[in-house]
């Protein structure tokens, strides 16, 4: 038995189809930007460039410890020749004082040595330095970026998120206001098929997109306005308008 529904109502199912059909692309988009997202937190340049900071921190640390290092050695070095100067006042005995002064002299040696290499390890830890801020400004352009770009992908769910919201509001005010048995069918042809209506317009439907035969749309013209028809290429409910051209 062919379900009758007055036309006018049956065309209000086309309302239901365009939130059906932005709930697809709203669906479609979520996923998009949550895949950017992901793809964002596994980008292999910025890791890449987390690395290199990293490998360029420890290497400035190394390059402070050594100049740490050999400051703190001048500076011994110095107090041990304060110590030898101040026992120099006490010694009497002449072989006392030569070893105390050959082990001053030493300690001087020791002093220009160390300022030398205190004088390449500031180099080397200045250098160090310049490569490393470069390393981590790159690193943190690149981050800011990238968290400004995740921002607005998750401005851009959230919104979706209060759109579906609507759509949802709205498709229940209008299916409330629909014959039961029109959305059940509806319902069920989406659910297998994938769309439930299609508006069928210059003999060409829109949910498969192919022109009807001469003959499907002969028993389409010889069908009465309020028949619920069912379109044979997409199985979608078959609505008819005045654009249909029919």
């Amino acid at each position: 038995m062919t379900l009758r529904v007055p036309a006018a109502v049956q065309e209000r199912l086309l309302d239901v189809l365009a939130l059906d059909t932005e709930v697809l692309a709203i669906k479609r988009a979520m996923r998009d930007a949550n895949g950017a997202i992901a793809a964002f937190d596994s980008d292999a340049e910025f890791l890449a460039l987390v690395r290199e900071a990293e490998d360029q921190a420890t290497i400035l640390d190394d390059h402070r410890l050594t100049v740490t290092h050999r400051e703190a050695d001048v500076q011994v070095a110095r107090d041990r020749i304060e110590r030898d100067r101040n026992l120099e006042k006490s010694i009497t005995d002449s072989k006392d004082l030569v070893a105390l002064e050959h082990e001053i002299e030493s300690l001087e040696r020791r002093i220009d040595k160390l300022r030398d290499e205190v004088a390449e390890a500031t180099k080397a830890r200045d250098e160090a330095t310049v490569i490393y801020e470069a390393t981590a400004r790159q690193r943190d352009e690149f981050f800011a970026t990238r968290a400004t770009a995740v921002a607005q992908l998750n401005d851009q769910i959230a919104a979706h998120e209060r759109r579906l919201k609507d759509i949802e509001t709205a498709r229940s005010v209008i299916v409330a206001e629909l014959p039961g048995e029109l959305v059940e069918l509806y319902e069920k042809q989406r659910e297998r098929y994938g769309v439930g209506a299609s508006f069928l317009q210059r003999g060409i439907t829109s949910a498969s997109g192919f022109a009807l035969t001469p003959g499907q749309i002969q028993e389409v013209r010889s069908a009465d306005p309020d028949d619920v028809l069912i379109c044979p290429d997409s199985n979608a409910i078959l609505i008819r308008t005045v654009e249909s051209g029919l």
